[in-house]
């Protein structure tokens, strides 16, 4: 097409230039399970400028489940050399409150953003699940650990 159909389709260039700077925030979709055997997934990852969302889904029902919001165990990114800090959630409780979920349940996660260009991503329960060895669910804590997440 003409440059001439272009500028009277969209009334110009400056919304053509518009156009090209303002991007949507991104949304991926995929379906990465927790290590350990821990039946919860990350089905989505939304990253606007402020924050980047993790959504996870229970893959079977799930008892007392809670998030530290602070301190030593409170989960986080990994990517890029460099932890993001969590900054809360929807659908979620902070410990030392818990909640079950039955299998489907979506819990949603809001981190620090991730640096711009980071390809993967590491989602670690805090210092417990550091320490988790990678063969053992703990009875009592299962920690949820995401290895090596791909996002676009």
């Amino acid at each position: 097409m003409t440059r001439t159909f272009w500028r009277a389709l969209f009334g110009g260039s400056l919304l053509v230039a518009s156009l090209l700077v303002v991007q949507p925030a991104a949304a991926d979709t995929l379906f990465h399970r927790a290590e350990n055997q821990v039946l919860v997934a990350i089905v989505e990852i939304k990253r606007p400028a402020e924050h980047t969302e993790i959504h996870l889904q229970a893959q079977a029902a799930l008892a007392k489940v809670c998030f530290a919001a602070s301190g030593p165990n409170s989960p986080y990114l990994l990517a890029a050399g460099r932890n993001h800090r969590y900054l809360g959630g929807d659908n979620i409780t902070a410990c030392s409150d818990r909640r079950d979920y039955v299998a489907g349940d979506i819990m949603v996660l809001r981190f620090e953003p991730l640096v711009v260009g980071s390809r993967t991503f590491s989602f670690v329960s805090g210092q417990g699940g550091e320490k988790q060895p990678f063969d053992v669910v703990s009875s009592t804590t299962p920690y949820w650990n995401f290895l090596r997440v791909r996002v676009n």
